[in-house]
C-alpha cells in the first residue's frame, strides 16, 4: 500500500542484478528492458507487502529485508509458512496463473523489493529457455520444502517442531558449515511452528547448553547436525520436564 512504501523506477548496479535470479538469467539488452518496466519498491519494518487474495500482477525480487509468509487457520490463528531472504522472490504463482494472492506477506525489517510487472514477467518464463528451467527447478524445490513443512507441523511435540523447524531452514556454506544465516526471532520462530514463544526460548537453551547450537550475532551455527536431525526425528529431550 501507499502508505507504507516508496516507489521508483528500479535503479540498481548491474553487478547486483547479475546476481539474482531471474534477472541473472538475461542478456544485457533484455535486462535493461526489463529493469525499465519495473518499479522499486520500499517497505518499512511490519509493512504488509502483499495481502492474500490480493489481485496483483506483478513479479515481486527481494533485494533486501527479510519477510514472512503468513496465513490463518479456519480459528484466526496466524501461522507462518516460511520467510523470505534477500535474493529470492515471490508472486511467481499469481503471475502465472493470474489468480489473487494465496498468503500474506509482512516485512520483518525494512525491505527493498523489484516488481517486475506480470506481462514482463510471463514473456520471460515463456520465450527464454534458462529462465523456463530455473522456474522448473525452482518449483520442484518448493513442493518439496512445502511437503517437508507440512509433515513438521503435523508433529505432536512443539519441542520436536521448533528443532525440526531449525533443522529444516539451515543452510550450508562455501566451506561446509551448517549455520542459519540470519536467525528469525523467537516470535517468529513460534509462528512457524505453531507453538509459543517460551517454548522456542526453552528449546534453543536446550540445544545451546547441549552444545548442538551457537549463536554469533544473527548467526546461529550447527555445531552437532547429527544431534539436531536426531531430535528433530523425535529422540528423547535431555534435561527437560515432560510437558
Amino acid at each position: 500500500c501507499l502508505s507504507t512504501a516508496h516507489r521508483q523506477t528500479a535503479s540498481i548496479p548491474l553487478a547486483v542484478l547479475r546476481r539474482l535470479p531471474i534477472l541473472g538469467k538475461l542478456s544485457d539488452e533484455l535486462l535493461t528492458r526489463t529493469m525499465s518496466a519495473s518499479r522499486l519498491v520500499h517497505f518499512r519494518k511490519r509493512a504488509t507487502v502483499l495481502l492474500k487474495g490480493q489481485a496483483l500482477d506483478h513479479l515481486a525480487i527481494l533485494i533486501s529485508g527479510r519477510l514472512q509468509v503468513i496465513d490463518h487457520l479456519a480459528n484466526g490463528q496466524e501461522i507462518g509458512l516460511n520467510i523470505i531472504q534477500p535474493g529470492n522472490f515471490f508472486g511467481e504463482l499469481a503471475v502465472i496463473d493470474r489468480q489473487p494472492r494465496s498468503a500474506t506477506l509482512i516485512a520483518l525489517s525494512p525491505a527493498m523489493v523489484i516488481q517486475v510487472p506480470g506481462n514482463v514477467a510471463r514473456q520471460l518464463f515463456y520465450e527464454h529457455a534458462p529462465v523456463a528451467e530455473a522456474m522448473m527447478k525452482h518449483f520442484a524445490q518448493m513442493i518439496r520444502r512445502s511437503n517437508e513443512l507440512r509433515a513438521l507441523l503435523a508433529l505432536p511435540n512443539s519441542f520436536q517442531r521448533v528443532f525440526a523447524l531449525l533443522d529444516h531452514i539451515k543452510e550450508k556454506t562455501a566451506s561446509g558449515t551448517l549455520v542459519i544465516a540470519e536467525l528469525p526471532t523467537h516470535q517468529e520462530i513460534a509462528i512457524m511452528a505453531n507453538t509459543s514463544r517460551e517454548t522456542v526460548t526453552r528449546a534453543l537453551s536446550i540445544l545451546s547448553n547441549g552444545k548442538i547450537i551457537s549463536k554469533q550475532n544473527r548467526q546461529l551455527l550447527i555445531q552437532n547436525p547429527a544431534a539436531l536431525h536426531q531430535l528433530a526425528s523425535g529422540a528423547p529431550i535431555p534435561d527437560r520436564k515432560r510437558e
